[in-house]
């Protein structure tokens, strides 16, 4: 009776701390499975509009976010409710801002905080269009982007729509396929530009100013900027320098897309057909590649294409396979990384043949390239240089589309003690005949001189 009630008694104790545990496993798998979305597309996105008719206007681009799995929250630009941060968190993860001539934003909300915004580390989609308040002028040009003066706009009389003949010929249309110079060829920020069907722009135009800033979408070698009601005024920027759309990738990873046309992502020119005007007629109708493009555009935005991360890094003696606490000179170091890009979906192998490392000590003293398989794993193998200190293991990858990638190791180099020293230094050999041929000298001469007569 005993054994039978200390079993009764341990198995109703045993059952419920096992149905914790397996409560508590599923809780935790289900955590990691929405941190692999969250961490790397944040979902939380504020929307600040002009006019919040823009949410029919402009619904099937705010649709397919929502598709994506984007909650989206939208608010008037001077709405007196609006903050970024409660109790020093932050309450969105991305900001889409379509108020071109907003002169004052509401609530909590100012200039000086969406810049803070970007420079924690998150992202920005900033639309404006012919006519640019001061506050989206000042944080343009924050980002490295100068919009161009007031009530101007991109003109090509070579290159418009034919709904634009009787117009101010500043309906643009650039044709992905047949100018390909004209839109970013950048596999990372937009995959299929190539394929894209003719775009069509009306908007003002912008100058980059900052090394971190690239063009996604330019005018042609016909396009300049002017203002419509001044003819006498000289265009400010005329050809390639006509910069349509472009983006920041700042060196904290943070992204930014600037637009000068806010009817680039209009429902009318998602469902439009574009077709360039041409005195032969020669030009056929073409569904616009607006909605791909601004597709496309907003992935790469939201983190969804072109991450990079950085996992299993190791060092170690090259013949032992050990990481000792301190190396000592002229040893033979590998160095191994494994480098992984998020596709949208999960995380696959990143292969490419420009990732270098760097042994640094205030200057660097050796720089040479990894060598990669198919499934991501970097290693190089080199010999540390005959100084002592410490040194810094540094790879640092940058490139356009990409987000950079800056790892650094410190390690302490020691020299050779007293006994790891070679016995006989090859450079020596002859200062060692030198010796032993005066010994032998030496001997044959006592010899001689002991028993001659």
């Amino acid at each position: 009776i005993r054994d039978r009630y200390q079993r009764r008694v341990r198995g109703d104790i045993f059952l419920p701390r096992m149905r914790h545990i397996y409560i508590a496993s599923f809780l935790l798998l289900l955590a990691l499975l929405v941190s692999t979305r969250t961490q790397v597309a944040q979902n939380r996105v504020l929307v600040l509009l002009e006019d919040l008719n823009l949410q029919h206007t402009h619904s099937i681009f705010f649709s397919q976010l929502k598709e994506r799995g984007y909650q989206l929250n939208f608010f008037s630009a001077d709405d007196p409710s609006l903050a970024l941060t409660e109790y020093g968190e932050y309450l969105y993860d991305q900001l889409i801002l379509f108020a071109p001539t907003i002169d004052e934003f509401g609530g909590l909300i100012d200039v000086p905080s969406i810049l803070d915004f970007i420079d924690d580390g998150h992202n920005l989609l900033l639309v404006a269009d012919i006519g640019v308040s001061d506050p989206i002028r000042e944080i343009a040009s924050e980002c490295g982007v100068e919009f161009d003066e007031e009530n101007t706009r991109v003109i090509d009389h070579l290159n418009f729509d034919i709904r634009d003949f009787d117009g101010y010929h500043d309906l643009v249309v650039i044709d992905p396929s047949t100018d390909k110079d004209q839109i970013t060829q950048n596999k990372v920020v937009l995959p299929t530009a190539q394929k894209h069907g003719p775009i069509l722009y009306k908007g003002i135009t912008q100058s980059l100013e900052g090394s971190l800033n690239f063009p996604i979408l330019t005018g042609s070698h016909s396009s300049y900027s002017a203002n419509i009601k001044s003819s006498a005024e000289i265009p400010r920027t005329i050809g390639k320098e006509t910069v349509l759309v472009s983006a920041l990738q700042a060196r904290n990873n943070a992204r930014v897309v600037i637009s000068g046309s806010l009817s680039l992502f209009s429902d009318r020119f998602f469902a439009s057909n574009a077709q360039k005007y041409r005195k032969d007629s020669s030009t056929t109708p073409k569904a616009s590649g607006n909605y791909q493009f601004a597709l496309e555009l907003s992935q790469w935005v939201f983190n969804e294409r072109g991450v990079l991360k950085a996992s299993n890094i190791r060092h170690y003696l090259a013949e032992e396979k050990v990481t000792p606490s301190v190396y000592t000179i002229k040893q033979d170091v590998t160095y191994e990384i494994e480098l992984q890009e998020w596709n949208g979906n999960s995380w696959v192998p990143f292969v490419t043949d420009g990732l270098q490392l760097e042994v640094i000590m205030l200057d660097p003293y050796i720089r040479t390239s990894f060598k990669a398989n198919t499934t991501g794993r970097y290693s190089v193998t080199f010999k540390l240089p005959d100084v002592y200190g410490v040194f810094t293991f540094k790879v640092l990858f940058e490139q356009v589309g990409y987000s950079s990638l800056e790892i650094n190791d410190r390690i302490p180099v020691r020299p050779f003690r007293h006994n790891e020293y070679e016995r006989f230094i090859p450079t020596a050999y002859p200062y060692y005949a030198s010796c032993f041929s005066m010994l032998v000298g030496l001997f044959l001469f006592s010899v001689v001189y002991l028993f001659s007569k």
